[in-house]
């Protein structure tokens, strides 16, 4: 069930929604970042959420400013365990 309602919200999202998002959280992101987070959400967005994306967050660290990542991981989390 949350896999099409969360592939059709995917399947629509923009840069400017990932960072106006990101700028109500407190998270102000270069329009690099925002374009890197973009596209990992587009392109694994299934990791993310049925898999170990342990890797991707590897990637991830090394291409987003330190404050920036550990944002993100928080929010990951966050999203995870709520799912569950």
């Amino acid at each position: 069930m949350y896999d099409k309602l969360i592939k059709e919200y995917i399947n629509k999202i923009t840069e400017t929604e990932i960072k106006n998002y990101t700028k109500k959280r407190n998270i102000l992101l270069t329009d690099d970042e925002a374009k890197i987070i973009y596209l990992y959400i587009k392109n694994y967005w299934q990791t993310f959420y049925k898999e170990d994306p342990t890797e991707l967050f590897k990637e991830l660290k090394e291409k987003l400013q330190p404050n920036t990542y550990s944002e993100l991981i928080k929010l990951y989390k966050e999203y995870k365990n709520k799912i569950k």
